[in-house]
């Protein structure tokens, strides 16, 4: 069952770089919900990358990360407020948010934020790993 508040963040705008409901990419998305829902204080990344078609750029960006403050979730081990990363073109340069095992919330270029299965032929060979973040909570 998907959580009420996922409801909350469909349809929002996407904007390169966004950061608030008034547009989001899909790492701003996944800020602003690890923000407001769960009280997670995530970097911004904002100024990290020139677009989010920057593929090489944001796979070098994500490499990073994700040996920082973020520990790797077995699959099915999953939760709501989990990253789930995923290769677009060979380069592992898009997330998405678990909202419950198997759903994600996710911004795309040219696309509104939507709720997705990851778990389809979209999207299953796609999956570099699931991400929990274990950093600083908001204040």
């Amino acid at each position: 069952m998907i959580p009420a508040w996922a409801a909350e963040y469909i349809g929002l705008p996407f904007s390169d770089h966004g950061r608030t409901r008034d547009g989001v990419d899909c790492w701003g998305l996944v800020r602003l919900v690890l923000a407001e829902q769960f009280g997670f204080d995530v970097p911004s990344h904002d100024g990290s990358y020139r677009q989010t078609t920057d593929r090489d750029d944001l796979d070098r960006l994500i490499s990073t990360e994700r040996s920082s403050a973020w520990s790797a979730v077995p699959a099915g081990s999953e939760q709501a407020g989990d990253v789930v990363l995923l290769r677009c073109l060979g380069a592992a340069c898009h997330v998405g948010l678990v909202v419950t095992p198997g759903i994600m919330i996710h911004a795309e270029v040219g696309l509104d934020t939507v709720i997705d299965r990851y778990d389809t032929t979209r999207w299953q060979a796609r999956v570099v790993g699931l991400y929990r973040w274990v950093g600083d909570r908001t204040a």
